[in-house]
């Protein structure tokens, strides 16, 4: 339960091996390299160097990167290959990498190849649905059997119009008439969108007629300029649809054929992304006309690794213990069963490097928390079974996909034993099969209580949990404030309050443990309260020395809301059993005969009933066992704000890449 302790690192090279070590600190993965924007901004370091950068590789490897993930969509969208549920990345030794990187040319071909299809199919898919459009607008004018592209005579001008459909035409006519524009409409059809005829007028009345039949309404219709009558242009899109959809069928069944390139693609996007790795950290790296310099940070654990591959190159380095003033970055080293919580760390944030980890502390309360809440047998082995199908389906042995299965497996194991606790097998689905379908009375008693029968006793356990949780909490806060010279502070802040808290509960319930709790209970209180006031007395100057009073109104109220929102424990152990109750009891009465068509209809009631449950809860679970320990936990002690250790490596997303004989 330790943050890694961490060296800063400062490194002057030559720019002739520049190159070499940066592909091999790639290779080591243990070493971040800070950005230099410090001592750019520092006048004597502006003066002797400037940052260096390769920006145009950059951006290159960036483009093709994004030219690789669209081969990949396509892939996946026509290709025939479903997208994982979770995406493992493929071990693979360094000599296998290295001898796969020299395809580089073949790679780039075949993603060249997969967009090029890509597009053709795109644009066959445009051109089909112009032509769908085109039959569609054709539709209306079926019934007009002059070709399309006689829009003229000698003396006269033939125009295709649309107007609104409640227009009358012979009273257009007669205006254009009164007006001196003699013409001829003949209506081809008419819906209740619009009203589609045929205008011709002599070409010498155009400019008088077109201004008439624009404030009549006239619109051009939108068809594509095309030769032949209607009925026969729609016989050419509807030709030239097939002739596409044949297109893009072979299309696609080319880029299926392409679905064996989708290995060769992931493997070139993860050296794409290594070489852009390679170019972009330049820019963290400061010039002079022969050197480049940068400063960083490695685990302290790994000083002989990276002095043994520094010492290949002509340079000079040094490491040296961080300062009060320095950002360090944060890298969490817990045991493994602890280490999948550090999921819920990061959820909330890291620790800072100052401060104790909480990973390794709230993991018990965690899984209990979670366990007590969503408490039936049924429920946690399919949650158990399902995240250890996902891990060793998926090969999910890395990443927060992987943390966040091994936590909610963990929360599966304790879910089914507090549902042994509880006595809840999908409710009382057991005893309900039983009275059913075979009239007997099969009831499996709590091997400890029955949540909806002893409420209060499980109030009281979720509440003493609560004490519990929140001493540890404030225990961590008096060992900071210890370590940290803070002697009266640890004592003000946390062992007053140990002392009324515990006092309290002799004073109100000690009698049922032993005669003298009460009374010790009742002095333990009023020592507790006392020091409260006398403590910050010796801490503070002026008027802090009466801080006690407020600090006595702000803890009691601080602690006991901390305490009761515990009672949460009891609130969904008792909605997850009494939902699924209630699903039982629904099944039955809907599946009440005992004829097949009953048995279908409890088993369609159950499966929804539970998997609505079963979602519902877990996921309240989930998130009320973190806010315990984010808003009760962290709240007495934690301070967070850390920024992650990034160390410069070999970040691929498909591969991972592992030495010989691991």
């Amino acid at each position: 339960m330790a943050i890694v302790k961490m060296n800063k690192l400062s490194v002057i090279g030559m720019n002739s091996e520049k190159d070499a070590l940066i592909k091999a600190l790639m290779d080591l993965g243990v070493v971040e390299i800070s950005s230099s924007t410090n001592k750019l901004q520092d006048e004597n370091w502006a003066e002797l160097v400037e940052k260096d950068g390769d920006e145009e590789n950059v951006s290159l490897y960036d483009k093709e990167l994004g030219r690789v993930e669209n081969a990949l969509a396509v892939l996946e969208k026509h290709g025939g290959i479903k997208k994982p549920l979770f995406i493992s990345r493929k071990p693979m030794t360094r000599k296998e990498f290295d001898r796969l990187s020299e395809k580089e040319k073949a790679y780039a071909e075949q993603t060249q190849e997969i967009l090029e299809l890509n597009d053709r199919f795109n644009t066959a898919t445009v051109d089909s649905n112009q032509a769908t459009a085109q039959i569609a607008a054709l539709g209306p004018w079926l019934g007009y059997d002059a070709p399309l592209e006689i829009t003229s005579t000698g003396e006269t001008c033939i125009r295709l119009a649309e107007f609104p459909p409640v227009i009358d035409l012979n009273a257009l006519a007669e205006s254009l008439e009164e007006a001196g524009c003699p013409c001829l409409i003949d209506e081809i059809s008419r819906d209740k969108v619009m009203c589609y005829a045929s205008v011709a007028y002599f070409k010498a009345d155009e400019e008088k007629a077109l201004e008439i039949l624009k404030n009549s309404g006239f619109t051009a219709p939108g068809i594509i300029d095309t030769e032949g009558t209607p009925a026969r242009c729609k016989e050419k899109y509807e030709q030239l649809l097939i002739d596409l959809a044949a297109e893009k069928e072979d299309i696609l069944s080319q880029i299926k054929e392409k679905a064996s390139y989708k290995g060769d693609l992931e493997f070139y996007h993860d050296l794409l992304t290594i070489r852009r790795d390679e170019s972009k950290i330049r820019g963290n790296m400061l010039n002079t006309e022969k050197t480049f310099t940068f400063d960083g940070w490695f685990p302290v654990a790994t000083l002989d690794l990276v002095r043994k591959a520094l010492k290949k190159f002509t340079c000079v380095y040094e490491y040296s213990e961080p300062t009060e003033e320095d950002e360090i970055p944060v890298v969490l080293n817990d045991r493994r069963f602890f280490e999948p919580m550090q999921f819920i760390t990061g959820l909330y944030s890291l620790p800072n490097a100052r401060e104790v980890d909480p990973t390794a502390i709230f993991t018990m309360f965690y899984i209990v928390f979670f366990g007590m809440m969503f408490a039936d047998v049924g429920y946690g082995i399919i949650l158990f079974a399902a995240t250890l199908f996902a891990i060793r389906h998926y090969k999910l042995y890395e990443g927060a996909t992987y943390q966040l299965m091994r936590v909610l497996n963990y929360c599966g194991i304790s879910s089914a034993l507090f549902g042994v606790l509880f006595g809840s097998y999908f409710g009382d689905l057991i005893t309900v099969i039983g009275k059913q379908y075979f009239n007997a009375d099969i009831t499996i008693k709590p091997l400890w209580l029955n949540p909806s029968e002893s409420s209060m006793t499980l109030l009281v356990v979720s509440c003493a949990l609560g004490v519990v949780h929140l001493f540890v909490g404030m225990g961590i806060k008096a060992y900071e404030q210890i370590k940290a010279g803070d002697v009266l502070g640890a004592i003000n802040d946390n062992f007053v309050w140990y002392v009324v808290v515990l006092g309290l509960v002799l004073w109100l319930f000690g009698a049922k443990v032993a005669p003298w709790g009460p009374v010790v209970g009742k002095w333990m209180t009023i020592v507790g309260f006392a020091a409260a006031i006398i403590v910050p007395i010796f801490m503070n100057t002026g008027g802090g020395k009466a801080i006690g009073l407020w600090n006595i109104y702000s803890s009691v109220t601080g602690t006991l809301s901390g305490i009761l929102s515990h009672s949460r424990l009891l609130g969904l152990g008792l909605a997850s059993a009494s939902i699924a109750q209630v699903v039982n009891f629904l099944a039955s009465l809907v599946g009440g005969g005992r004829g097949v068509v009953g048995v279908i209809l409890f088993i369609v009631v159950e499966l929804f009933g539970h998997a609505l449950n079963f979602a519902i809860n877990a996921l309240g679970s989930f998130v009320h066992s973190a806010r315990l320990q984010y808003v009760e936990f962290f709240g007495r002690f934690f301070e967070g704000g850390g920024e992650a250790f990034k160390p410069f490596c070999k970040d691929t997303k498909y591969v991972r890449i592992i030495e010989e004989g691991k």
